[in-house]
């Protein structure tokens, strides 16, 4: 194990085109890459759930709000209403006005508060004043929460009964406001936004109102009513809301106008443009930032009212529980892809192992050392690997022996061709001497004979390249036929067939030791004489020289064992003097060119004998 990790140590800093470094980064992304990105769904989706599921609980208790503010707004409607239908309320209203008509127009104007100056008041005053303060106690005492009501004759004097929080003392100056919403409504009840209002014996607290033109079944205007509901009637629906999401609760008028506020801080103000550009729709939520928080706001609008709920709760808070399962995701995401990093890294060691021990007998096979084997323990790609490296060794060594057995065989033929030879110039300078004598005695046939046989042995014996052009080749070809048509009285004839490229690079003494055994052993004695064909064609990448005679031809058991012998190591075969020039030609052509160029030979008793030639195209061998 310590071996393992100390490899690993070696190995942590990989070159690119390593295979470990390569399979690591592999593994590497397809394990952070899903991991990472399935963490990264599921705490996303964790987080839109559980604000879907607050959106969706906020939403129904927000319902649930509107529908009771709903009720409530609608209770106090109908509180609004009853002055038009209370015989006593109308009377007292109606004797209000008459009384004040029936006053010099100075005297009307005595102000809104007959409570504040009873002591000044008359007889007749005071007992309108008690008769409709006794119908305002009754409306006092139906809804909870309605701190005052207040009733106004045509020339806004008012009644009253107080109640918690006392009499408002701004009604002078907020009656005209009322008196032209009511007036403009024709009996409909207004609802007024927030107002703080300072109470006689109390602080301030934060009204709204409703209020109503009150008309006669006449359809005379007696006057208005003005019906006070503190804001606590509101509180005491919202606060369980508040304190269960953590959040606070704004609602806001149609004129954007802050109706109640949970933290007191907005109350009869206007909202913020932008997020009531947000809440454009009946009900939906938006994210925001507030005092350098962010929220998430929820908004619906009431249908009766028209007023809009704004519910804000921190994300802080409404992600708690998110961001805690997002930290044990994140923590278990890091646990599991370092094991499964750790188990790739030991997989990809594990796996590259014996790549690695091949790749060094591989750098041992190029110092030249065969003698190593890959021990193949498995079955799989690399056990076929392996087994395919071990065959290879085995070829190699073989094809080692065969080049070198090859070498040695050149090197025997090379030294046995110098073993023959004479020295050329000795022999060129005797053939000279005796063609020189034949022209002197003036025998013209032996000069010509042996100026011929001189010239072959200069082609023969000449050093230089194994590589000559075609036409060289069928003269010294010609050359041999002439000198032998001398001895033999012209029963030898050549034809060339299809020769178009004379400049064609051939191996020097290709034709002749073939044409010399077709001559020698196939000789018809009973024909006048012997014709020898030539001819040349291509087939694909090769070319093919085909040389046939019209000679005895052999038996089919004489062809087999031609045959054998041309491929057979050299053997006493070669003293009988049979087919060793072919043999020669064939064992050239192997070596110069390849196991797949040679000669190939057809006969058949009395139907001559047909060599063919095959030699490459280009003879890129023979030149190197």
């Amino acid at each position: 194990m310590n071996g393992f990790w100390r490899g690993v140590k070696k190995r942590l800093t990989w070159p690119a085109d390593r295979m470990e470094g390569k399979l690591f980064v592999v593994f590497l992304f397809l394990i952070i890459l899903p991991i990472g990105v399935l963490s990264y769904i599921s705490a996303q989706r964790y987080t839109d759930s559980i604000e879907r599921n607050t959106v969706t609980y906020v939403s129904q208790v927000s319902d649930l709000m509107i529908s009771k503010l709903d009720d409530y707004m609608e209770d106090m409607k109908k509180i609004s209403i009853i002055p038009s239908y209370l015989a006593e309320i109308k009377s007292g209203l109606k004797e209000s006005n008459r009384y004040y008509e029936s006053l010099p127009m100075k005297s009307k104007d005595i102000g809104t508060d007959l409570n504040a100056g009873r002591t000044a008041l008359s007889d007749e005053q005071l007992q309108l004043l008690r008769r409709v303060e006794g119908s305002i106690y009754f409306l006092n005492n139906i809804k909870n929460g309605a701190n005052t009501v207040y009733l106004f004759d045509r020339y806004g004097h008012s009644y009253f009964v107080t109640k918690s929080g006392g009499v408002r003392p701004d009604l002078k100056s907020v009656y005209p406001e009322w008196r032209k919403l009511a007036y403009d409504a024709h009996g409909y009840p207004v609802l007024v936004s927030t107002q703080e209002v300072s109470g006689n014996t109390t602080g301030s607290r934060y009204v709204f109102t409703i209020v109503r033109e009150i008309i006669d079944t006449t359809y005379e205007s007696l006057g208005l009513i003005a019906v006070d509901a503190n804001i606590i009637v509101i509180e005491n629906i919202v606060k369980d809301l508040d304190k269960a999401t953590h959040g606070t609760t704004l609602i806001v008028d149609h004129t954007g106008r802050v109706v109640y506020d949970s933290e007191k801080k907005y109350l009869g103000q206007n909202m913020n443009p932008g997020d009531m550009l947000q809440a454009s729709g009946e009900e939906g939520s938006f994210h925001t930032t507030i005092d350098g928080k962010h929220v998430l706001t929820i908004y619906e609008q009431s249908r009766n009212t028209g007023w809009k709920i704004f519910i804000t709760i921190p994300e802080k808070e409404l992600m708690g529980d998110a961001l805690r399962i997002r930290g044990f995701t994140l923590v278990s995401a890091v646990l599991i892809i370092g094991f499964a990093l750790l188990i790739s890294l030991i997989f990809t060691f594990t796996l590259t192992k014996p790549l690695r021990s091949l790749v060094r007998m591989m750098k041992v096979v190029q110092t030249g050392n065969l003698d190593v084997t890959f021990p193949v323990r498995r079955r799989d790609e690399i056990g076929l690997v392996g087994s395919a490296f071990n065959r290879m060794i085995v070829r190699v060594k073989s094809l080692v022996e065969d080049v070198y057995m090859a070498g040695q065989r050149k090197k025997e033929a090379e030294l046995e061709a110098l073993q023959n030879q004479i020295n050329p110039h000795f022999i060129y300078n005797t053939l000279e001497s005796i063609r020189m004598t034949a022209v002197i005695n003036d025998d013209v046939e032996v000069s010509d004979m042996t100026q011929l046989l001189g010239k072959l042995l200069r082609y023969g014996m000449g050093t230089g390249t194994e590589k000559v052009p075609l036409r060289m080749e069928l003269e010294h070809l010609n050359m041999y036929m002439q000198l032998l048509n001398y001895r033999y009285g012209n029963r030898f004839v050549l034809e060339i067939v299809n020769v178009t490229d004379p400049d064609l690079p051939v191996m020097k003494l290709l034709f002749q030791p073939i044409v010399e055994n077709a001559l020698y052993h196939g000789m018809d004695e009973s024909k006048p004489a012997m014709i020898i064909r030539l001819v040349h064609e291509q087939a694909g990448t090769d070319h093919l020289f085909t040389i046939t005679d019209d000679g005895v031809g052999m038996s089919e058991a004489d062809l087999t064992r031609l045959r054998r012998r041309l491929n057979e190591p050299k053997t006493a075969h070669e003293n009988n003097g049979r087919g060793i020039g072919l043999r020669n030609v064939h064992e050239r052509l192997k070596l110069l060119f390849g196991e797949n160029y040679g000669i190939s030979i057809e006969s058949a008793v009395g139907a001559g004998t047909s060599v063919t030639v095959r030699l490459p195209r280009a003879m890129t061998k023979g030149d190197q």
